[in-house]
């Protein structure tokens, strides 16, 4: 049997899948993969939360080596391999459509760009696996590997810096005439203000990486690439500030879902612009890497992280007013301004908006020099806090979302039950390291089981929820897994199914008056005038 691909010259399906440049199939790519790394991530995860107390003197891992590097692999898997790629793929799915383009600016560009992030995740994932990952404690890693999984989180951090700059520019230059920034949607803006600070902040990662790498390859290492030193230089991208930066987009998912679920306008969209920026302007936390302290006051003590902390909370509690008007102003015009049945990602969205406010106010509580939570496992709390907030809000866009990006409407009933036991996770777990932190257990308890906590004292019962945590967490992985293989059959009869206010949901954006930052819903209420 031939191949009649060979005898047309038509592209084979292995060829049409690695060069391929459309924006719905590369956003497809991004939260298939950001999907599978999720799974990774959280095996690590439970069996991370597994050995923070003894079972009967039994241990998962042989040492402290072992431990730390499934512990340091479950939260670079969570941040750089499975979140924000999941996120970014759901901007790259939805964002030119918002802004009226039919393709993304530099489409080779972000197809090359995936590939690269994917090739340096298998790469990242090999070095964790064959005892390389970031070093360990007490430099029983293997230096080859250690400095195979630089070198595939180099690749990581470039795939994710060309795509953030292909979709900023689509947002930047492609939109259609009338969708000024200031009626731009809101998901496209946050995702313009945090890919700014992706691509200031990534960079700088890329060059702690590499010093590591450089001075790793030497005989032997001098500062840098000390295996006990490594993970030091790298740990500011899933802490506080920058880790806010993650989880921005989040807000303008919520905004863009909350207006076309009550039927209503978005009273203070502009303010919601302002809010978001200045989150964006909060979140950047380069320059916070303790492994570069000077004698004096460390850097987790200054004043600007203090008040970035702080100035965080406020500006999520500021949103939440935005939030709580909307809503009233839909109560006070329920008679036509209200559905009856509450749609299912508007729900999750909120739930994830929620979860970030805990995230932040936690933030706010760990900055507080009295309370000495700094190096306490409240810093993994505000991690899993925030990143299960982001990924909260990327299942609510994506269910929301879903015919845009895969022609056909998701298991709304079932995709809600995945979205809740995601937030009851993160929440638990969140809240249960908090409180160990209080009590005093380190953030990373791989040096001691005894200082982890035992199941007879409050630290050893806060783990042991934890656990229950870390597996219900994996369990919604599985069953986000579940829908994203098991759609409905039959395609959607319309294109815009909720009644969308924005361009992403109308067949021909070029033909829409944008006067305002709901066109379609200017459009509907003009034709009912005249009707």
């Amino acid at each position: 049997m031939t191949d009649t691909s060979l005898e047309t010259g038509d592209p084979t399906a292995i060829e049409r899948v690695a060069t391929s440049t459309d924006a719905n199939i590369l956003g497809r790519y991004w939260l298939t993969t950001g999907t599978f790394a999720l799974l990774m991530s959280l095996v690590a995860g439970v069996l991370v939360s597994l050995e923070r107390f003894e079972f009967d003197g039994s241990q998962i891992f042989g040492s402290a080596d072992e431990f730390f590097q499934f512990w340091s692999a479950h939260r670079v898997g969570l941040v750089l391999l499975a979140v924000l790629p999941m996120l970014l793929g759901l901007g790259i799915a939805v964002a030119p459509a918002q802004v009226g383009s039919s393709c993304l600016v530099f489409p080779r560009m972000a197809a090359f760009s995936f590939w690269t992030w994917f090739t340096g995740a298998g790469i990242t994932i090999t070095g964790f696996l064959i005892d390389g990952g970031l070093g360990s404690p007490n430099a029983g890693g293997q230096r080859e590997a250690v400095a195979l999984t630089l070198m595939g989180l180099l690749m990581v951090i470039g795939g994710l810096i060309g795509s953030t700059i292909s979709l900023l520019t689509t947002i930047m230059a492609a939109r259609v005439p009338g969708l000024t920034l200031k009626r731009i949607p809101l998901f496209s803006w946050t995702l313009l203000v945090s890919g700014t600070i992706w691509i200031l902040s990534l960079p700088v990662l890329a060059a702690n990486i590499l010093l590591v790498y450089v001075d790793l390859r030497g005989r032997p290492a001098v500062r840098f690439g000390m295996e006990d030193a490594i993970w030091e230089q790298i740990s500011w991208i899933s802490t506080h500030p920058q880790i806010y930066a993650f989880s921005l987009p989040l807000i303008g998912i919520v905004f863009d879902i909350l207006p076309v679920s009550l039927n209503t306008r978005l009273k203070r969209h502009d303010v919601i612009l302002v809010l978001t920026g200045f989150f964006g302007v909060v979140s950047f936390g380069a320059y916070a890497q303790t492994f570069f302290d000077t004698p004096g006051t460390p850097v987790m003590s200054e004043a600007l992280y203090v008040v970035q902390a702080f100035a965080a909370a406020i500006l999520v509690f500021a949103v939440f007013g935005g939030v709580a008007e909307t809503l009233r102003f839909s109560i006070l015009n329920r008679g036509a301004a209200s559905r009856n049945r509450v749609p299912p990602p508007m729900v999750l969205s909120l739930l994830a908006l929620l979860l970030l406010l805990i995230a932040v106010l936690g933030g706010a509580l760990r900055v507080i020099g009295s309370l000495d939570l700094l190096n306490t496992s409240a810093t993994g709390a505000q991690m899993t806090l925030t990143m299960g907030a982001t990924l909260v809000g990327t299942m609510a866009g994506v269910f929301w979302w879903s015919e845009i990006i895969f022609h056909k409407k998701a298991f709304q009933g079932l995709g809600f039950l995945v979205g809740l036991s995601t937030f009851l996770a993160a929440l638990i777990i969140g809240v249960c390291d908090f409180l160990s932190g209080f009590l005093g257990q380190s953030d990373f308890t791989g040096s001691s089981l005894v200082a982890a906590g035992s199941p007879k004292d409050p630290v050893g019962l806060f783990n042991t929820v934890a656990v229950v945590g870390s597996c219900l967490f994996l369990f919604s992985c599985l069953g986000w897994i579940c829908i994203a293989f098991k759609r409905p059959a039959v395609a959607t009869s319309s294109a815009d199914t909720w009644g969308g206010h924005t361009l992403e949901w109308s067949a021909d954006p070029l033909v829409i008056e944008v006067a305002s930052d709901r066109p379609l819903l200017d459009l509907a209420e003009r034709e009912e005038a005249e009707s």
